[in-house]
């Protein structure tokens, strides 16, 4: 059976190592911030439950059709 390592003990002989990881994690860090601030600016179609990005000016959380909405409408042209 194999012992349990934790990261410290990895990282604990290998300073370079340590500073390669902790450079990843901000990144990984810095684009899960980016993604949940791009997610605020969405808003659900009424019409098909689509999220859609928020319309310049619009300040509800839905919108009443959207563009896959208005192309499914019959009478588009």
């Amino acid at each position: 059976m194999r012992d349990m390592i934790s990261c410290e003990e990895v990282f604990e002989a290998d300073a370079f190592a340590r500073a390669e990881f902790d450079v990843v994690c901000d990144e990984w860090l810095n684009e899960s911030i980016l993604a949940q601030d791009a997610e605020e600016d969405l808003v659900e179609c009424e019409g098909c439950g689509e999220q859609w990005f928020r319309p310049e000016g619009h300040t509800g959380d839905t919108i009443d059709w959207c563009r896959k909405c208005y192309k499914n409408d019959p009478y588009y042209c």
